[in-house]
């Protein structure tokens, strides 16, 4: 319930150069995107990537990275900020009733003056750009793993998504932690060996593994260095390696779980559902998808695996249109898929 638009809309009149601006706010990159309120894209642009609101440096951080990434939509969409009449913003590790919210919509005030600005949990964009606007499933695997759903009648659940502390399997970093573990299994003789002991050593530039907790030890160590190991794993695994194909599957079989655990929270059995697998991990077809799809078929027959429709960036849009009372219909939809490649 918290990251569905409760809003009453405007009371106004919409002019013809009204704008909508969307803004992704993830850990890879920020991404922003201004519309017209018929759904034509007319700009995209890009920031940094952004970090938990609450973590130490998180404001300053996220308001370089937010603000950059508006002031390049805009100037790619030829926009005056002046025309932007309502925002809606996914963001990582966003509580639509936290503290953080006042604070994003502080930032967004800096450039623009919208009549309307929603803050919501990237989780609620995700399914939101995945579905067309439509209740749903999503799945989200990139540098961490989550799963988020919402029905007809409103009710949501979450599944995973603890964080690279206490779960996120199935993410980047997950992969990346397993194959750490494995290589080191294999250096000692406590488990056979493995192509991954010379990928994870390349990785990090030592000869040993031996020397890795030096590395990863060190106070300036950045976790992102384990989930960008993740391709280098998918090149061992397809190459054959047992280590690193094993590590693919119980990743497509966490993910299928993560489904699963939505689907548990919201439907009865039998129920039909759309699923929609999102994320960078998704991408690896052959290791991933088609497996986690097998493994969701025998948890739940009646899932229904959906590719996205659009980017997580055009959910921040169907936010900002739904909250000025703007209907998603199928001709809005078509307007933003048919200016969405020219953006």
């Amino acid at each position: 319930m918290d990251d569905v638009d409760t809003s009453r809309g405007h009371d106004w009149p919409l002019a013809a150069d009204c704008r909508l601006l969307a803004i992704d706010a993830g850990q890879t990159a920020t991404k922003a995107m201004v519309a017209s309120v018929d759904g034509t894209v007319l700009g995209a642009g890009k920031g940094g990537p952004a970090i938990h609101y609450l973590s130490e440096g998180g404001l300053d951080k996220n308001r370089i990275s937010v603000k950059g990434a508006i002031r390049a939509a805009l100037a790619d969409g030829g926009v005056d900020p002046k025309a932007v009449i309502s925002v809606g913003l996914g963001g990582t590790g966003v509580d639509p009733q936290g503290e953080e919210v006042a604070a994003i919509q502080e930032i967004v005030r800096e450039i623009v003056s919208p009549q309307s600005i929603q803050v919501v949990s990237d989780t609620y964009t995700n399914l939101m750009g995945a579905s067309g606007g439509e209740p749903g499933v999503v799945v989200i695997a990139g540098g961490g793993a989550i799963g988020y759903g919402i029905t007809v009648d409103v009710r949501t659940a979450v599944s995973n998504g603890f964080g690279y502390l206490l779960g996120d399997e199935g993410s980047a970093f997950w992969i990346g932690m397993q194959a750490i573990e494995l290589a080191c299994r294999a250096s000692d003789l406590r488990d056979d060996p493995t192509a991954l002991e010379q990928t994870v050593r390349e990785h990090f530039g030592i000869e040993r593994l031996r020397l890795l907790p030096r590395i990863v030890y060190w106070a300036g160590f950045s976790r992102e260095q384990i989930s960008y190991l993740a391709p280098k794993v998918a090149d061992v695994a397809r190459q054959g390696d047992e280590a690193g194909r094993s590590i693919f599957i119980l990743a497509a079989n966490e993910l299928a779980l993560t489904a699963a655990g939505i689907l548990r929270q919201l439907y009865q059995p039998g129920d039909v559902a759309a699923v929609y697998p999102t994320g960078g991990v998704f991408s690896e077809k052959e290791l991933v998808r088609i497996a986690f799809e097998t493994e969701l078929a025998s948890l739940w027959p009646t899932a229904s695996v959906r590719d996205p429709r659009f980017p997580p960036v055009v959910g921040g849009l169907i936010v900002a249109a739904r909250a000025i009372d703007i209907p998603i219909d199928e001709v809005w939809l078509r307007a933003v898929e048919a200016s969405l490649t020219r953006s």
